[in-house]
């Protein structure tokens, strides 16, 4: 993969963040809120640019204490290791995006924010449902789980463009449009080499690569299952908001894996629109 000439490309363009890996032994802290060293968790947070800024500015705007937030561990302690994480996140999202906006001309990230979200939302639904893995921690990785669109958006615009307009007016599966344009490729590939260069943890790195093609991954963790599903759902969402009438449709064997039926995905089908605009409104993943 580090071969592959989109890799190169993305390497070559000089957009990509300069993430450094203390982040990924970060987050795995967080993963693991009731282990962490908290003075250690600050030292290496203090590594990523921006972040301690992001936090407290945060707080205090948003939150109704009586006393101003005014370092990094004061954050940290008043947020927990749940919701930092969630920020710390969406926080290497927004660096890859200048302006806030990337650097398509056609594609529209702020709707496909709504999909990561929507995403987020779903999966965490799931996992309440089924019990089968932390619900606070797949939420995590609903933000995250298509971050190699955001690398195209802001490494490599004029071909996420291109990709983005054989979905609208040829019809074709952004998967398949992807591979056409991408040499081959797609963005679960980028993704997932991008988590590998950044030092994530290896479970996040299997959601991000494999949460299209669960049941093509040997034997997919719990995780990956709920990703592919919540995907799927959100995406019909995001179809939507573009005005395209696919529709991406999950097997049923990856749901009755996780025993749940067609009338649970339909129901949170119907109310993810309403959901994400709550949490858009609270201003907590504002892009």
């Amino acid at each position: 993969m580090q071969n592959h000439p989109i890799i190169k490309q993305i390497q070559q363009s000089n957009y990509l963040p300069k993430i450094p890996k203390a982040f990924g032994d970060t987050l795995t802290m967080l993963l693991e809120p009731c282990e962490f060293n908290i003075d250690e968790c600050i030292d290496k947070l203090c590594c990523l640019p921006q972040l301690e800024t992001a936090l407290i500015q945060f707080l205090n705007y948003y939150s109704k204490l009586n006393r101003e937030i005014l370092t990094l561990k004061d954050a940290v302690l008043y947020l927990g290791a749940k919701n930092t994480r969630m920020i710390a996140i969406a926080h290497i999202t927004r660096l890859m995006l200048p302006n806030r906006y990337g650097r398509t001309q056609i594609f529209d990230n702020k709707k496909y924010w709504k999909h990561c979200i929507g995403t987020s939302i779903a999966s965490y639904l799931i996992a309440a449902e089924t019990g089968l893995c932390d619900k606070d921690k797949i939420f995590t990785y609903g933000l995250i789980h298509d971050i190699g669109i955001t690398v195209l958006d802001i490494c490599l615009p004029n071909l996420l463009d291109k990709i983005h307009t054989m979905v609208l007016e040829k019809g074709l599966h952004q998967i398949v449009a992807e591979k056409v344009v991408l040499n081959g490729i797609t963005h679960t590939e980028i993704g997932m080499w991008l988590c590998r260069e950044w030092g994530l943890p290896e479970e996040i790195s299997e959601i991000v690569g494999y949460h299209h093609f669960p049941l093509l991954y040997g034997k997919p963790s719990n995780e990956v299952k709920i990703m592919y599903l919540a995907d799927a759902i959100s995406t019909n969402y995001y179809n939507g908001l573009i005005g395209t009438p696919e529709h991406f449709i999950h097997t049923d064997k990856a749901r009755e894996e996780l025993n749940l039926s067609k009338e649970f995905i339909d129901g949170i089908a119907v109310k993810l629109p309403e959901e994400v605009e709550k949490i858009i409104r609270t201003g907590y993943f504002d892009f």
